[in-house]
């Protein structure tokens, strides 16, 4: 009887733990708890809509695999949080560069993040200023080779994304027109991705101009790998914070964001505070294209010659 007493007072002193902060129990009644696993302090009330605060500074790893143990290396609570659909609420921004020249081309990115539709971003291409890479980025939108790609964040500083060679498996499709079949139409591609511009040097094209600034939050800019004249298909969008030092003279900034901003404002909050571009969800471009093509129609022919090389797949 005494044991069938105890072991009653060990179910009930379980129930004494509160709900959303109970560590699991092993037979013998002690805590099963190792490093890593769930924590005995209370989280009650934090699932909901991450805090400014937590979103840009919070340091918890990024949603991971099962860690060591077979337990989860996040809370549940914080896990639960972190999948629920983002909050893309109003925020007051105007294009950094000003309106839009009606005849600059205009693209779009229909972007999702951890699964959920959060709607559309559209772009201005400053052809007038940047000709050869504004060509670039719509070449590679109006051939579907931004769709499935995922983005990267870096809080306080920039988004990061372009990289087609590292595509989201869920979305992609290359049998679906939105996507573009790169198996097929384009094996070679340069790992990281690469421009529309082929030549002898090489899969990318020279650094255009370095004539806008990244003071503003909305920039859109080139991506490089810290050397010059390596400009290939990826890109940054600056984000508030961003210190125009960190890009001024290194990378090309070519356009700016002129509808959708609260969508990529919002994205800054699944950033990881590590700045490694670790996502607390899968931020995808679901399809990307052209809204219009600005004053000089399809171009192509002209840019390219500009850049010293051909389209591919123009």
């Amino acid at each position: 009887q005494g044991a069938s007493t105890s072991h009653v007072q060990k179910r009930r002193d379980a129930r004494t733990v509160p709900r959303g902060s109970r560590a699991t129990m092993a037979r013998d009644g002690k805590s099963d708890m190792k490093e890593g696993s769930y924590s005995n302090e209370s989280t009650e009330g934090a699932a909901g809509a991450p805090t400014a605060e937590e979103g840009k500074y919070k340091s918890i790893p990024s949603i991971l695999p099962l860690a060591p143990g077979g337990v989860y290396a996040v809370k549940w609570e914080t896990r639960e949080k972190w999948a629920a659909p983002l909050q893309t609420p109003p925020v007051e921004y105007s294009p950094p560069l000003g309106p839009p020249n009606p005849d600059n081309p205009l693209c779009y990115f229909e972007v999702r993040a951890g699964g959920y539709y959060l709607g559309r971003v559209v772009f201005e291409l400053k052809a007038d200023a940047c000709p050869v890479t504004a060509e670039n980025f719509v070449k590679l939108c109006e051939f579907k080779c931004y769709a499935a790609s995922m983005f990267l964040v870096y809080p306080g500083n920039w988004l990061r994304g372009g990289d087609f060679t590292d595509l989201d498996e869920v979305l992609y499709d290359p049998n679906d027109p939105e996507y573009f079949d790169f198996a097929t139409l384009l094996p070679g591609a340069a790992r990281g991705g690469q421009s529309i511009y082929v030549s002898d040097a090489g899969p990318y094209f020279a650094d255009e101009s370095f004539a806008i600034s990244h003071d503003k939050p909305g920039i859109l800019t080139m991506y490089n790998p810290g050397a010059p004249n390596c400009n290939g298909s990826q890109f940054m969008i600056t984000l508030p914070n961003c210190k125009p030092t960190a890009l001024d003279g290194t990378h090309v900034a070519f356009g700016q964001v002129v509808e959708g901003w609260n969508i990529l404002s919002a994205l800054e909050q699944l950033g990881d505070a590590r700045q490694e571009g670790e996502t607390f969800q899968r931020i995808t471009v679901e399809t990307c294209g052209v809204v219009r093509y600005g004053k000089s129609g399809e171009g192509g022919v002209v840019a390219a010659a500009a850049a010293g090389g051909v389209v591919v797949g123009g």
